[in-house]
């Protein structure tokens, strides 16, 4: 199946994005520091307003996303099944990165399987990460541990922030 890249499906997923990172036009001008501004970022949104290849570079980057992203298939093409997990993903970010933290090696494991997620599942809100059952098996391998245990930690951790039954 080819996916055929329009205007409107670029635009169409800068809107998106933008939402699923819950930020508001006038919260993405506060972001980069004034250099797009909100209604410029409105007019892209809508349409009105071609996107530069400069610009989009720019907003992926803003964004944290890879800039192909904003070119790739429509949300209908990709179908999604529903989370089972989701976990704090800016509470991992924030521990694999401090050296102190008891568990720090774990949570640097933890963030690169959670990367990867993100990107196989176009995932890009950056707050929280939606974990499926079938990725505790993964995770039970990497942190060397039971997928009993690795529930149990992420829930002891603070990290789980809902599990769905």
């Amino acid at each position: 199946m080819t996916i055929q890249i329009t205007a409107l499906s670029v635009t169409n997923k800068l809107r998106e994005i933008r939402r699923a990172k819950s930020l508001s036009l006038k919260d993405v001008e506060l972001l980069s520091n004034s250099s797009i501004k909100a209604v410029v970022l409105g007019s892209y949104e809508r349409g009105a307003r071609s996107l530069s290849v400069k610009r989009a570079i720019s907003l992926a980057e803003l964004y944290q996303i890879p800039v192909s992203e904003l070119f790739g298939a429509s949300p209908e093409a990709s179908p999604r099944t529903s989370p089972k997990l989701l976990l704090d993903l800016k509470l991992v970010r924030s521990r694999s990165k401090n050296s102190e933290h008891h568990y720090v090696g774990k949570y640097q494991d933890l963030m690169r399987l959670l990367e990867k997620i993100t990107y196989a599942r176009q995932d890009w809100n950056g707050e929280v990460i939606s974990i499926r059952e079938s990725d505790i098996s993964t995770m039970s391998l990497l942190l060397r541990m039971s997928e009993y245990e690795v529930l149990f930690w992420i829930t002891e951790e603070s990290v789980l922030l809902q599990l769905k039954k």
